[in-house]
């Protein structure tokens, strides 16, 4: 049981810690300007950061993930501390929801 206890609170720390460092590199503004329609070289620009910034988040959480052997529930607890710090950052649901879901998919 306090083998469990501990590693959720890896999980937790890893979690936000990762929330943390993608608003670091790709704050909430910057990423509203990947929807831009009337300036398109900005969107285009705010898109290639988005792309590089959620490859690097995805490769260090598969990392995490593999290393840790996370279960079922593990990887749970990791996704919902992981929306809820974004949401905590002043991300939008629907994008934070988005960063989660593409996530969740590209990682084991």
């Amino acid at each position: 049981m306090l083998f469990f206890f501990k590693k959720n609170k890896l999980i937790k720390k890893f979690a936000r810690s990762t929330a943390e460092e993608l608003f670091s590199n790709l704050p909430p503004a910057i990423l509203e300007k990947q929807y831009d329609k009337k300036n398109k070289k900005m969107a285009r620009k705010a898109n290639k950061a988005f792309q590089g910034v959620l490859d690097d988040a995805v490769f260090s959480v598969a990392q995490f993930k593999s290393v840790n052997k996370l279960g079922v529930y593990g990887k749970a607890k990791f996704h919902l501390e992981f929306v809820e710090r974004l949401k905590e950052l002043g991300y939008s649901d629907q994008i934070a929801e988005a960063i989660n879901e593409d996530i969740l998919i590209k990682t084991p």
